[in-house]
Formats: C-alpha cells, structure tokens, sequence
C-alpha cells in the first residue's frame, strides 16, 4: 500500500501484486508487484485481473488524448502485456511509459506527483525485466525507483525479493564474475 497518500495521489491506484508470484517462481509465497492507473482506460480490468480487457481499452484511441493519458494507458499495458507474458508489446509499453513519465517530470501542473509516474514506470519495467531474466537491469530500476519514489514501498520489496531469489542472486553473481 502507499504511504502517506496525498489527495492529489488518488489517481494513482494502489499497488497491483500482479500475479507475479505464479510467473516468477511457484515455490516462493512472495511476488513482485506492479502499478496501474485504477480510474483510467485499462485499469478497472486490470484490477478485475481481465488482462485482454485492459490491453483492449487502453488501446483504444481517445477524444484528446494528451501526453498524461498516453503515460497513463503506456503504463496500464506495460502492466497487462507483462502479465499475459507478451513481453515484446510489454517491453515497449513499459519503454514508452518511462519515456512519458520522465517528460511528466518536466511540466508543472500535472495531476501525477513528480517523480512518482517515473518512479512507478521504472518498477513496471524492473518487474519485467526480472521475469525475461535481466536481474541486474531489474535491480537497477527497482534502484532508481525506491531513490525517486517518496510514497511507496513497492520498489525496495521488489528489490528485496529480487535478493532473496536463488535464481537471480546467482544470475547478479554470474554478472559480477
């Protein structure tokens, strides 16, 4: 859950634990955790774990669509492509967001928090990067995300599960080597 939620944070849902656990490891009673937009195209279904249906509205196109949209539908198919595993359109949903977000960054007045989008763009992304088996390009956003994040604490539990994973601690050692 998000810590010390501010009302101008309320667009932003709360943490999706996405069903992570049965893609990262079956054995483990932990998961990695993404976030969507809840009261956006795509992030109803995604909260009602209907991924199709959340990749099908976030890519319908929108009467003035601007950039906060499109960062915003980016980061509800980087989440239901990196669920249903179509981890080439996740790769460049979750690329697309980021880009968007660090734009976000630079415009004063916009709805989300500076840094958070970011923030939460790059755990969306660690989180993919973890299941195709880039550990260190995980734990390298999960990094940059818990430095940029001030309200929320999904970033260091990814990293912390990331960790304590045998496979991607020996995949970070063999790196290292």
């Amino acid at each position: 859950m998000a810590k010390g939620k501010s009302a101008r944070t309320t667009l932003l849902s709360t943490v999706v634990g996405v069903t992570a656990l049965s893609i990262v490891s079956a054995a483990s009673a932990e998961s990695l955790e993404m976030s969507s937009y809840s009261n956006s195209p795509g992030g109803k279904e995604i909260e009602a774990r209907d991924f199709d249906a959340a990749i099908a509205a976030a890519t319908r196109p929108s009467r003035g669509f601007d950039s906060e949209e499109a960062l915003i539908a980016s980061t509800n198919l980087c989440v239901a492509y990196t669920v249903t595993r179509e981890l080439d359109a996740a790769e460049t949903a979750c690329a697309e967001a980021l880009t968007l977000a660090v734009r976000a960054d630079r415009v004063p007045g916009t709805r989300i928090p500076k840094s958070e989008a970011r923030a939460r763009a790059l755990t969306n992304r660690g989180v993919l990067r973890a299941l195709t088996g880039d550990s260190l390009g995980a734990a390298a956003d999960f990094r940059q995300a818990d430095r940029l994040s001030r309200a929320w604490d999904a970033p260091s539990r990814n990293l912390e599960y990331l960790e304590s994973s045998p496979a991607h601690r020996l995949a970070m050692a063999r790196a290292v080597d």
